[in-house]
């Protein structure tokens, strides 16, 4: 499936740098707020997913453009396929439609890839999530299934 993503349309002051979720950053991260629009298809708020991540063995990353946090990433790694997914991914509502998104998932996966030498990256999202569809699509995953309430993307890495 090919997507229309040019990167040389990508704003070039976008870089965004993850930070593991410490007691330093914690409480900023179980503030970040997806918009009012979005809740419906984002409905668990972030700090679920930092004490899911505690007690369950996920993955929590806080996403930074400078030393500003915009963002949250939480991956994890099935127990019984050795897959990776990411289980989280969100922009601040106070950060959207800045660039950061494709910025941080790119930023993301590279951290996953190297970290973990994987060789596909699996999330899912609902299915009328478009904004997150549209951002996947961007980064390169494609629709591998799809349920009722669910799709269902891997993204393939080249292995070097």
């Amino acid at each position: 499936m090919m997507n229309d993503y040019d990167p040389m349309l990508e704003p070039q002051d976008r870089e965004i740098h993850i930070r593991p979720v410490d007691q330093t950053n914690w409480y900023d991260c179980a503030g970040l707020k997806v918009t009012e629009e979005q809740q419906s298809v984002f409905p668990v708020p972030a700090v679920y997913w930092l004490a899911e991540s505690a007690f369950c063995g996920f993955n929590p990353l806080a996403l930074y453009h400078s030393e500003q946090l915009v963002g949250l990433a939480v991956y994890a790694v099935d127990p019984e396929d050795g897959s990776y997914w990411i289980m989280a991914y969100l922009i601040d509502h106070r950060h959207q439609q800045k660039g950061y998104g494709l910025s941080g998932i790119k930023t993301l996966i590279g951290h996953i890839r190297e970290k973990h030498g994987c060789d596909a990256i699996v999330l899912g999202h609902r299915i009328e999530n478009r904004q997150a569809a549209k951002l996947y699509d961007a980064a390169g995953f494609v629709e591998v299934s799809r349920d009722r309430h669910e799709v269902r993307r891997e993204l393939r890495l080249a292995m070097e």
